[in-house]
């Protein structure tokens, strides 16, 4: 894997770098590759911090709020993960599926030219010149935002547990009924005024991008299912609707989809940055909105639109290239992810993954993991073969 991204941050060109003489790519990449020697919470906070300095919107304060975000979330796995029966990292977790998912896109030729189809194309004429930063850029977004919303879950899975805990006595009683998260004043934190350009470039904004004239008021649920219906080629209104269903089916069912909910905050949190700084708006409706779409689609695009009544088959590339490879490389990434729930399987511990892309296949070998495993990926809401037409096999033991 170490080849494979010193070939990647080799060709990887950054803008800021180039034209303001900042060394955001060197951090960024001596943060990869401390972290690719141990897999540990420091060295995953570097990886965290060099690429969100690199893409900080605004004014520079003492404290990165989205680095707080992250260390949110290690506290809560940390802490109230112990007081359940299943739960396990996803703070390394997430900086170790950013990095597989530049292995496998600096060694997949189809790979890249499907995103560049989708991405690097006259709608969007604002993107990144320089070399494979826009698909670094959607892709770091979508990679170690994927769940911030994980203290949700956590939350939810302890007060179920402690109300099957009082009910158990004098004798276990199954409740039906389980307890659910209200979020508070959700239709106002999903609320986002409508960005518009500064006077100074209205005019050709709007030239370049007319659909955007007659947007008056918008909101996080609205612009998910614009930028997804026109992915996948669906009617609008009716993802709209099945997204505010499965809103409703969390709270009937007592689930917490932590998709959802991350795509929710990360589309609030980064709106506030354009907003404030008064940025040009395509950046948030096209790689920002893009990455917050893939976060939802993770676990939404299986769950709900390969069913009735949409029926889907399994996601392509070329449909929605980030949300792909953010599928492929979340079930993928399972080595070295501390269990921190009392239930929870022993961690596959290993000293590095090797990675082959011979023969339209892809390996994945664990090195250093003592039980000699052999599996066949099979998931069934992305179509793999797309991109490895002789499958993906993980191996173990070496």
């Amino acid at each position: 894997m170490r080849k494979s991204l010193g070939n990647f941050f080799h060709e990887l060109e950054l803008y800021e770098d180039i034209h303001s003489g900042n060394r955001y790519k060197k951090d960024i990449a001596e943060a990869v590759f401390n972290f690719l020697k141990k897999n540990n919470e420091s060295n995953a906070y570097k990886v965290y911090t060099s690429f969100f300095n690199a893409y900080w919107i605004g004014i520079q304060h003492p404290d990165n709020p989205f680095l707080k975000l992250q260390d949110t979330l290690r506290k809560f796995e940390e802490n109230a993960g112990r007081l359940i029966d299943k739960q396990r990292d996803h703070y390394v977790h997430s900086v170790n599926v950013f990095i597989l998912g530049l292995a496998i896109y600096a060694n997949n030729a189809k790979y890249r030219q499907l995103f560049n189809s989708y991405a690097l194309n006259a709608d969007y004429p604002d993107h990144y010149s320089t070399r494979h930063e826009e698909f670094f850029y959607r892709w770091g977004l979508a990679s170690l935002f994927h769940d911030i919303a994980y203290p949700l879950e956590i939350t939810l899975k302890q007060a179920n547990q402690y109300f099957d805990f009082v009910w158990s006595y004098p004798k276990t009683t199954k409740v039906k009924n389980k307890s659910f998260i209200d979020f508070p004043n959700f239709n106002k934190f999903i609320s986002l005024p409508c960005l518009t350009p500064s006077r100074r470039f209205s005019l050709s904004f709007y030239q370049k991008y007319p659909q955007f004239s007659s947007l008056k008021k918008c909101n996080a649920i609205d612009l998910l299912a614009y930028l997804i219906s026109g992915s996948l080629g669906l009617k609008q209104g009716d993802l709209l609707r099945s997204i505010d269903s499965f809103a409703a089916d969390m709270k009937r069912g007592g689930f917490i989809d932590h998709g959802f909910y991350s795509a929710v905050i990360m589309l609030k949190w980064y709106h506030f940055l354009l907003k404030i700084t008064k940025w040009n708006p395509a950046y948030f409706f096209y790689p920002i909105l893009d990455s917050s779409s893939a976060i939802l689609l993770h676990n939404f695009y299986g769950k709900v639109l390969m069913k009735k009544p949409f029926r889907l088959r399994a996601l392509s590339a070329s449909r929605h290239p980030i949300a792909f490879l953010l599928i492929l490389c979340d079930e993928l990434q399972e080595w070295n992810r501390q269990p921190y729930g009392s239930h929870e399987p022993r961690m596959i511990a290993v000293n590095k993954i090797k990675l082959s892309f011979k023969l339209h296949s892809l390996k994945l070998t664990y090195v250093g993991e003592a039980s000699t495993i052999t599996q066949v990926f099979k998931r069934a809401s992305i179509n793999y073969k797309e991109l490895f037409k002789n499958g993906i096999i993980i191996r173990g033991g070496e």
